[in-house]
């Protein structure tokens, strides 16, 4: 089967050597080629045949980064181009993403977000440039299968798409949450304005409203606009926020949040300035907010604003005739990446990897494939090159240790192995709270807390818990 050759080449435009040097060794060590040049007339004479990404220095001398930019997005729009800004200069980076650009990142690097900001944007780039006329799917908004849910995720996007509303998307670990968000944002009537991501559940309450309002800097040589750090939220502006992890947004700023959907403006706490904004907002979780509002976790008025739109993306073993889809994209990408073959899925792997009960759902799925890949000879993937763990006939499956049998956890979510351990204990501890709470090593009152985020089942009761009943009676004592 024929397909695109596709290199793994990054264009750096940066004049100064040292920065070079340092991006060089780093995306080399993850596995990408590196391409340096110092000047904007360098990176357009560089880009036949074009890169798989391209990152930007606004500041370069000669042409500027911003022409180096409109270039690429004016004859290779399929190439991801990064921005890189100064010390205080997020301004330039936030008008490089309205215009086009795939994300920013700013100097003094941080050499471990800079690279995962450059796969990013290099999947991204293989992404766009798939050929789609084998699998039906993308032909309608890039979402992959033949399934019922494949077809109604794609009907709800273009539904979707013809409204402003805001949207929250829910749905399992590894599920696709944020692949609906990014197919809503380009087919909606935002789609040449700026889909900015914030990952919510990665910072503190105070670091998270730093990333999302922006905060005035210690350098103000020319006025307020020059001496701040612009907020996520504000670089959103004429496009689409989109929350990731909405659940795990502190309480204090869900208030923020609130205000946001409600106003559609955000008021500097250092100024008092309010900024009129004209944004989207999608949001994804995995959890159960409305079990999360019942446990104190989430506020109501909030969780009712985001819940007037919900989508559930389904796992994947509730799509599962979609696995040879899905199974087809991912190999075909891999073997653009690597520039080989793509290989065939043997009979009997195909009923292994259908059998499998997927708790990481596609993205557990892209990680088996990747991995059979790498092992498999003679363009066939057999059920030898699949991780062990799926070949084993019972779910879950158990480990020795110390002559005690044990759950075997690699493959599950986080949010899984929570659930399996907290329950696990209370079964264990015939659902006394407190002594589950000391096995824990947590508070009682978060036992309580996690049996209603989680939806696990009070033991003592064998129910669904509801959050309803809360601690101890008076005078009652725990032995």
């Amino acid at each position: 089967m024929s397909h695109v050759r596709e290199n793994n080449r990054v264009l750096l435009v940066e004049a100064d050597d040292s920065i070079q040097r340092i991006v060089a060794y780093h995306l080399k060590k993850a596995g990408f080629e590196p391409d340096m040049v110092e000047t904007g007339e360098a990176a357009i004479a560089r880009t036949e045949p074009p890169p798989a990404c391209a990152v930007v220095d606004l500041m370069i001398p000669g042409t500027s980064g911003m022409e180096v930019l409109k270039h690429f997005r004016e004859h290779f729009p399929q190439v991801p181009v990064i921005a890189m800004a100064g010390r205080g200069e997020a301004a330039d980076g936030l008008t490089a993403i309205r215009s086009g650009a795939f994300d920013y990142v700013t100097k003094p690097l941080d050499i471990g977000a800079f690279v995962a900001t450059v796969s990013a944007a290099v999947r991204a780039g293989h992404s766009l440039r798939q050929p789609v006329g084998n699998f039906p799917g993308l032909r309608d908004t890039q979402w992959i299968g033949q399934s019922p849910s494949a077809r109604i995720l794609r009907e709800t996007a273009a539904a979707l798409g013809a409204t402003q509303a805001d949207v929250l998307i829910s749905g399992p670990e590894g599920s696709g949450k944020r692949l609906f968000a990014r197919m809503l944002h380009h087919v909606s009537g935002r789609s040449r304005g700026p889909l900015v991501p914030v990952q919510c559940a990665s910072m503190s309450g105070e670091a998270l409203e730093v990333e999302l309002f922006g905060r005035a800097t210690d350098v103000v040589p020319g006025g307020d606009e020059e001496g701040r750090r612009m907020g996520r939220v504000q670089m959103a502006d004429g496009g689409t926020l989109m929350l990731l992890d909405v659940d795990e947004i502190p309480l204090a700023q869900q208030a923020l949040i609130l205000e946001l959907l409600q106003n559609r403006w955000i008021q500097r706490r250092d100024t008092g300035v309010s900024v009129p904004l004209n944004v989207r907002v999608m949001a994804t979780t995995r959890s159960d907010l409305r079990a999360k509002v019942e446990a104190k976790e989430f506020r109501e008025d909030l969780f009712y604003r985001l819940n007037a739109l919900t989508v559930k993306i389904p796992s994947l073993v509730e799509r599962i005739e979609d696995l040879p889809y899905l199974s087809g994209i991912f190999l075909q990408r891999l073997a653009m990446v690597r520039s080989g073959e793509i290989p065939q899925i043997s009979a009997a792997a195909a009923k292994v990897l259908k059998g499998h009960s997927w708790p990481g759902n596609i993205r557990e799925l892209e990680a088996v494939l990747e991995s059979a890949y790498a092992s498999s000879v003679g363009g066939e993937i057999r059920t030898s090159d699949l991780p062990a763990r799926l070949l084993r006939p019972i779910h879950p499956t158990h480990l020795v240790q110390s002559g005690v049998s044990v759950p075997y956890v690699g493959g599950m979510s986080m949010e899984a192995v929570e659930k399996l351990a907290v329950q696990q204990t209370l079964d264990l501890c015939r659902g006394n709270k407190a002594a589950a709470a000391r096995i824990l090593n947590v508070t009682e009152k978060t036992v309580y807390n996690k049996l209603a985020r989680l939806g696990l089942k009070d033991t003592a009761s064998d129910l669904p818990f509801t959050a309803k009943k809360r601690g101890r009676k008076p005078g009652r004592k725990v032995v």
